[in-house]
């Protein structure tokens, strides 16, 4: 099933956050709408698109490489959220639950957060003459 990491080698300390469970617009292999788990962890944020008889297309974005995430309200198809990468919308899922997407939201502000202060540190660290 899409919803979940199983076969996934985690890292010693990932924990896996509140996943959303929706339709999802993602380039993979020339098909762009998908029923999938946007799935965080305290890491990267998986995307699980189901394939039908291919079973399931796990891709991971680091939580470094994502830009910024927006949320918008569309008139005929409700909340849309939006990974953008660089100046691109890479993932965007259809939300069909606010209470499930604030819990999203929170776990992945604050574990991006954490990552970016991170990355922030050991680049500091490495250019120190």
């Amino acid at each position: 099933m899409y919803a979940n990491l199983t076969n996934v080698a985690l890292l010693e300390n990932e924990r896996i956050g509140p996943g959303l469970i929706g339709t999802i617009e993602f380039e993979s292999d020339g098909q762009y709408i998908f029923q999938g788990a946007l799935i965080p962890t305290t890491e990267r944020l998986f995307v699980n698109l189901e394939r039908g008889d291919e079973g399931v297309t796990r891709h991971e974005i680091d939580y470094t490489d994502i830009s910024i995430v927006t949320v918008e309200r569309r008139a005929l198809s409700g909340k849309i959220l939006n990974f953008w990468i660089d100046d691109k919308v890479e993932v965007s899922m259809n939300i069909s639950s606010e209470k499930n997407l604030n819990k999203f939201l929170e776990f992945y502000r604050k574990h991006r957060a954490r990552a970016l202060k991170f990355e922030k540190m050991r680049y500091e660290k490495t250019h120190q003459i």
